[in-house]
């Protein structure tokens, strides 16, 4: 797979994280797909109503994301992709007590396959609270 192909791919999935938009977000994922999220009580989730449900909690826990790409790396089908974020925080936020805006680095390291996310590895750094 091409860096092209895998930039539209993640790009239509982070679309629709934007968006909230469960569905999109969805069919952007392989059918056997992994949704590993490090640090997350439940690391790995398969199921697609599991992943939803994740979906659903972050949409509650950060709110008015400010996301600010830094890096992408490419391999054979997989790429890594490093971006800053910064959000105010909503109930369950790992690090931070609701209502604090924080900013965070993001890492994913996103696998393809025929055309989809195959596993989505996720790592969050820890919560810096902004000023001002």
């Amino acid at each position: 797979m091409t860096p092209e192909e895998m930039d539209k791919i993640l790009g239509a999935h982070f679309a629709a994280e934007a968006a909230h938009d469960l569905d999109a977000i969805l069919a952007t994922l392989s059918d056997d797909v992994v949704h590993d999220a490090v640090g997350f009580p439940v690391e790995k989730l398969r199921d697609p109503e599991a992943i939803r449900d994740r979906y659903k909690f972050l949409f509650t826990a950060m709110l008015d994301e400010k996301i600010e790409p830094v890096s992408r790396l490419y391999g054979d089908d997989f790429l890594v992709d490093e971006c800053q974020v910064t959000c105010l925080t909503g109930e369950g936020f790992p690090g931070a007590p609701a209502g604090q805006r924080v900013t965070f680095r993001l890492l994913h390291v996103c696998e393809f396959r025929d055309g989809r996310i195959s596993r989505e590895n996720v790592w969050q750094g820890p919560p810096v609270p902004v000023s001002g």
